[in-house]
């Protein structure tokens, strides 16, 4: 046993040691330092987006002592993530891990760089699920905790297995008092995203809703989402959706709390039309709408 725990110990210092030139110091006016990733060879590094508070002349600490400034080219806060971009060459990519997603109770290690020198932190995964819809309405492919308490450099560190490879990027502000990472394929999906075009898309219909519980029990469900306010010009004003209006289906999908409405709002409905089953002064009727683009924050 004694054994096997100095040759674990051993493969999780050569883990942290194979991640740390691939973690930056991100330093911010505002707040303490924070940690951003290499994205790519030629200066491109991911932070957390509640952590930088600047756009231009970032400076970012390297492993090997140097410090250059970058400027960010993009941002989501939906997924909390930022993408800088540095005047630099030859800088060290992790070793992505895009296949497996860890398991509840796998160790992992959060490697962060708060200060000159890299910092890891042992924990387990707390947490894991499939596919999870941020409070801002993000999507990541899935949902990754961990009992790393969030500390000083922990937004923007790398999540590392403890086979060596980087399973997501940490961050503590998807959820208050939550340490988590966003997994690898999300981290590939937004960052590509943000580098192609600058923005992710998300559709938007222009109302704002709220549950109810009093639903005519022929719609067939207990709860459905009342209109509380609609947008002039918005999409759903030019569908002639009316406060008071209740929302029973998207799509066939039932509408029981708002979030229920986010997934008929990804990317690949922007422009589209989505119908949706309403119940006005009594009586069920359709109405379609074509999903809007929502305005960058």
């Amino acid at each position: 046993m004694g054994a096997r725990l100095v040759e674990l110990s051993g493969e999780l210092a050569a883990a942290v040691e194979a991640a740390a030139p691939s973690v930056a110091r991100v330093e911010v006016r505002l707040r303490t330092a924070s940690s951003g990733v290499v994205w790519s060879a030629d200066g491109v590094i991911v932070a957390s987006h509640h952590a930088v508070d600047a756009e231009e002349d970032v400076p970012l600490g390297l492993e090997d002592g140097r410090t250059i400034k970058a400027r960010v080219v993009a941002r989501d806060p939906a997924t909390d993530l930022a993408v800088l971009r540095a005047e630099a060459t030859g800088l060290v990519v992790p070793r992505w891990n895009g296949s497996a997603m860890p398991r509840v109770g796998h160790l992992v290690v959060g490697v962060s760089r708060p200060g000159r020198t890299a910092r890891a932190h042992l924990g387990v995964v707390s947490a894991a699920a499939g596919e999870w819809r941020t409070p801002a309405g993000g999507r990541l492919e899935s949902y990754v905790e961990t009992d790393i308490e969030p500390h000083a450099g922990f937004s923007g560190g790398l999540l590392v297995g403890a086979d060596g490879s980087a399973l997501g990027q940490t961050t503590a502000g998807l959820l208050r008092g939550a340490g988590m990472a966003v997994p690898t394929a999300a981290l590939r999906r937004v960052v590509e995203k943000l580098l192609a075009h600058g923005r992710v898309r998300r559709g938007y219909l222009g109302i704002g809703t709220q549950t109810i519980a009093m639903v005519p029990p022929a719609s067939g469900q207990t709860s459905a989402l009342i209109v509380l306010s609609v947008q002039p010009g918005s999409p759903a004003s030019k569908a002639g959706l009316l406060v008071g209006d209740v929302l029973l289906r998207a799509a066939d999908e039932r509408l029981t709390h708002p979030g229920a409405l986010v997934p008929s709002l990804d990317e690949e409905r922007v422009g589209h039309e989505l119908p949706l089953r309403i119940l006005r002064a009594g009586e069920e009727r359709d109405v379609t709408v074509v999903v809007g683009e929502k305005e960058a924050a």
